[in-house]
């Protein structure tokens, strides 16, 4: 009988290919700090990016005909889902249950992963445990998604957010509206944001997705990527990426203009349908960090816009169907509240929900509803 051949482990292979990596990496390593560019700018973009080419099936649903994306029904949101009505929280029909408070949260990412709304729900279901009123429990749901400027809300409000009969909405939007309102000279700015929004058109998967997102902790697999998304993707590599469908990058010395009140107008249309079908309003100011990229510029234009959200709710008070509830004004904007420039931290989230709920609560106790 012929004699069998022992296998030979591939040393050689390995070592051969451990020391191209090696070099690879030695040399990457090199490159960035020659050039002076942060590490941690390529492995944000990758991870961006990546985002793209697989949240568009599964979180985003790209053919609502009245908007350029909506939260994909079974998709998740924080620690929330998406219903089968396509609205953020639990499954339900679209008339309020006897006794359940309906209340409907809009605005934008600051919304979208549900964590004020849930501590206002939660707020809100232990002061109707008293009895005073006839509600017995609360119900949140959200009909928001990233980026969404007063003139989503105002979209989904008339096409989605009527149909639900909320007993109240609360909005929570000021600093998307105040990116659209910056412009590059060479665009032409129009009362709806066309000129900032387009339509959303996801970006298509690669092969070098396969690779984990953890991998980019190598420079030479996080530049090889960048290259990669560079070659094949450029358009999607802007700063945010195009994945929400927003046509150009902020910066701060681009045109701020406000030759239309647009949010002034959207906000009151809102405001104005709600309270004509008999629904409560609770306007919310938002909070601002200043950061790097203009955040000094986009602080001063959040403020300008609470106080004109503060505007629209002092002309419909007398209704006793709107209200505004200052957060901004009662919460100060540090490090210690917001996580970033825009999104507060756990702590945070739990105060401005059980601000916003006792408003409700007191709203409710002296007659202000339906």
């Amino acid at each position: 009988m012929p004699r069998s051949r022992s296998r030979v482990f591939p040393w050689r292979t390995i070592l051969v290919f451990a020391g191209i990596f090696l070099f690879s990496e030695l040399a990457s390593r090199a490159y960035l700090l020659v050039r002076g560019f942060p590490a941690h700018r390529y492995v944000r973009t990758n991870s961006a990016l990546r985002q793209t080419r697989t949240i568009a099936d599964d979180e985003f649903d790209t053919d609502y005909p009245y908007l350029p994306f909506t939260p994909a029904a079974g998709s998740s949101a924080g620690e929330l889902s998406v219903n089968s009505l396509g609205f953020i929280g639990p499954e339900t029909g679209w008339v309020p249950a006897h006794g359940v408070f309906r209340v409907l949260c809009m605005g934008g990412s600051m919304v979208c992963d549900g964590s004020f709304p849930r501590m206002m729900g939660q707020r809100l279901d232990s002061l109707f445990a008293s009895g005073e009123l006839p509600y017995g429990s609360c119900e949140v749901l959200l009909l928001t998604a990233p980026t969404w400027t007063s003139a989503e809300n105002l979209a989904a409000y008339c096409t989605m957010g009527v149909h639900a009969q909320p007993h109240a909405i609360v909005l929570y939007a000021a600093v998307n509206d105040v990116y659209a309102m910056f412009r590059p000279d060479t665009v032409v700015a129009q009362p709806d944001y066309s000129h900032f929004r387009e339509r959303w058109n996801p970006a298509p998967p690669v092969p070098w997705d396969i690779i984990p997102g953890w991998a980019d902790s190598s420079r030479a697999i996080a530049l090889a990527r960048y290259g990669l998304d560079r070659v094949f993707q450029p358009r999607y590599q802007a700063d945010p990426p195009k994945r929400l469908g927003l046509s150009y990058d902020f910066s701060p010395d681009q045109v701020f203009d406000t030759t239309f009140a647009s949010y002034e107008s959207n906000m009151e249309a809102i405001t104005s349908i709600a309270n004509y079908r008999g629904t409560m309003v609770f306007i919310v100011s938002e909070l601002q960090l200043p950061g790097e990229r203009g955040g000094g510029t986009i602080v001063a234009g959040v403020n300008r816009l609470n106080s004109i959200a503060g505007r629209v709710a002092d002309r419909h008070s007398r209704s006793g169907l709107t209200h505004f509830v200052d957060a901004a004004g009662m919460i100060p904007a540090t490090d210690r509240a917001l996580s970033d420039k825009s999104h507060l931290t756990p702590e945070v989230n739990r105060l401005l929900g059980e601000l916003i709920a006792d408003s409700i609560h007191s709203a409710l106790m002296t007659g202000g509803h339906r």
